[in-house]
């Protein structure tokens, strides 16, 4: 008589540990993850990485996603603000007192990171653990370069189009460790913590005093500015 007991508790174990996981899973919603920014190019001197960017923080909701970089000791500010229904992202560039302000169409990529169009991802079924999710492990190539990388993004944060206003579309899951181009710079990013929803993890809403621009003349903004540090 207890084998079958036995058994049966075994079984409501398995199936209560299993809603467990999946309600984690869906509660994932909103909250903040801390990038680490390193730099691929072997030509940047001491100096200049001083000044560089080392963090990144993606703040999300079910409503909105937002990525902040802030470089140049605080000088500049580099905020994308993605609407996650219209898919439509606006970057703000902010440096020291002045708001320039770039409206992106819909899946327009946020400026300014290159687009990596001809980009070959191949799926592997390796998965490491990064900042406490289960990240799926994929191989980068892209041809016209000739560079090739791994990424690693996880399906257990349920952010609704995560990628549709960066490079990696064709990326079904947020991104914890990854590369970007921006200008000249070559940056790698790897998710160091998650942070739940708090007083910290508020997105910030667009200033009143932006001056609009184009993409191309924000870059143009952003890479005058760099050559000058």
């Amino acid at each position: 008589m207890r084998q079958p007991y036995v058994l049966l508790l075994f079984f409501v174990f398995i199936l209560v540990s299993s809603c467990k996981n999946t309600d984690y899973r869906d509660q994932v919603t909103s909250g903040r993850i801390d990038y680490k920014i390193t730099y691929l190019n072997t030509d940047l001197d001491k100096k200049t990485l001083e000044l560089l960017p080392r963090k990144m923080k993606l703040i999300f909701n079910e409503k909105q996603a937002a990525n902040h970089i802030e470089g140049f000791l605080g000088f500049y500010k580099l905020n994308a603000i993605t609407d996650l229904n219209t898919r439509k992202c606006s970057t703000l560039l902010k440096i020291l007192d002045k708001n320039y302000l770039f409206k992106g169409k819909r899946d327009e990529l946020m400026c300014c990171f290159d687009t990596m169009d001809d980009m070959e991802i191949t799926e592997t079924r390796e998965t490491k653990e990064i900042a406490g999710f289960t990240c799926k492990k994929a191989m980068v190539h892209l041809p016209s370069t000739g560079n090739s990388f791994v990424i690693y993004y996880t399906d257990e944060i349920d952010l609704r189009h995560p990628n549709a206003n960066n490079p990696y579309k064709k990326v079904d899951g947020v991104l914890m460790e990854f590369e970007l181009n921006m200008l000249y710079l070559r940056m790698r990013f790897s998710a160091e913590k998650y942070m739940t929803p708090g007083s910290e993890s508020q997105i910030a809403k667009l200033p009143e005093n932006v001056r609009h621009i184009t993409r191309e003349q924000m870059t143009q903004i952003l890479n005058k500015m760099m050559e000058e540090q």
